[in-house]
């Protein structure tokens, strides 16, 4: 890490971050039967830093805790321990909740359902506006009308889309509204769920060229959640890897698919088709994400890990130079 980052170690800073779950039976079923109360580690002690205007991705398999984590990252989501805070606010002390009120305003949120995350019986122009009438950016009904209309232009769309209702658009043309939603309120930062996981693949370009032309223009900050990796080598400055809810592995986003360390980055990067690897060896993903109601012991990953030995089946391995992995840390493995 460089000197500089060291000094200003992020615009948003996520420090041992968890998040449990109660999944137990109804009271009355677990004394019938003496059963203990069941929890479900969503999880488990995520830390990393995003810098002001950079994209920091996080990638893993589904039910992998990405989007847990980006819920509790905005405030929609309580942590179970650990703290978030973005430009020097804390996001979960409650003391800071003035403070946090004034910083909602530069926090946005896409989401991944086109479909659902727009309200059907509002016209889009109502849609977007609601962010500058909730937080009394603009006054005056004229003035509002104007800054939709250059918003909806900024995301490809004409200002008359805004009489229109979200029904009658497309699944890519409803992103760039929830796109213009999110801007409406001249956020900074913005976490984005899955933003084109719902959209047909040539539609995916078009946003993700869409949100890279934005963030060089504004200079936002992403918190990109995806499990393509594909799309998250299009768009990330760095990388997070996400296991069974830890951080398995943190790299800048060029050098993780060129030298990927932990064996699970390994494991998702040869799963990816690539036309130039025809022919050579590859290791597909194998197994299944184990039941986080009662993950392993040691390591999470080590009954797949081609590579485990002892110490993974006990210790959970620390993160040491962005990668978690007693086989790494201990040199007993070349990089790919």
């Amino acid at each position: 890490m460089s000197q500089s980052s060291t000094q200003n170690p992020g615009f948003v800073q996520v420090r041992d971050l968890r998040r449990d779950f109660d999944v137990s039976k109804p009271w009355l079923n677990r004394v019938l039967e003496r059963a203990p109360r069941q929890y479900l580690k969503a999880v488990d002690g995520v830390s990393f830093d995003i810098r002001k205007g950079e994209t920091f991705a996080l990638v893993g398999e589904s039910g992998s805790g990405k989007s847990t984590v980006a819920r509790m990252v905005v405030g929609l989501l309580p942590p179970s321990g650990g703290t978030v805070s973005i430009a020097g606010i804390s996001m979960t002390e409650q003391r800071a909740s003035q403070e946090r009120q004034r910083l909602r305003r530069r926090i946005q949120m896409i989401f991944q359902d086109p479909y659902a995350s727009l309200n059907p019986r509002w016209r889009v122009g109502r849609i977007i506006a609601e962010p500058i009438r909730a937080f009394d950016i603009i006054q005056g009904e004229a003035d509002i009308t104007a800054r939709v209309g250059e918003l909806l232009t900024l995301v490809g769309l004409h200002p008359d889309d805004g009489k229109k209702f979200p029904h009658e658009f497309s699944g890519g043309q409803r992103q760039r509204i929830a796109i213009a939603r999110a801007l409406a309120s001249n956020a900074e930062f913005i976490v984005c769920d899955e933003p084109t996981s719902a959209l047909d693949v040539s539609v995916q370009a078009q946003i993700l060229n869409l949100m890279r032309d934005l963030q060089e223009k504004f200079g936002l900050t992403y918190l990109f959640i995806s499990h393509n990796l594909a799309v998250v080598r299009h768009m990330a400055t760095r990388i997070g890897v996400m296991y069974l809810g830890r951080l398995v592995e943190v790299s800048e986003g060029k050098q993780l698919f060129f030298v990927p360390r932990h064996p699970y980055t390994r494991m998702l990067l040869d799963a990816v088709p690539d036309i130039a690897m025809v022919g050579k060896s590859r290791e597909g993903v194998k197994g299944e994400i184990p039941n986080p109601i009662s993950p392993p012991s040691g390591c999470t990953f080590h009954p797949r890990c081609p590579l485990v030995f002892d110490r993974c089946r006990i210790e959970n391995p620390p993160v040491i130079d962005g990668v978690a992995c007693h086989a790494v840390n201990e040199g007993r493995v070349a990089a790919a």
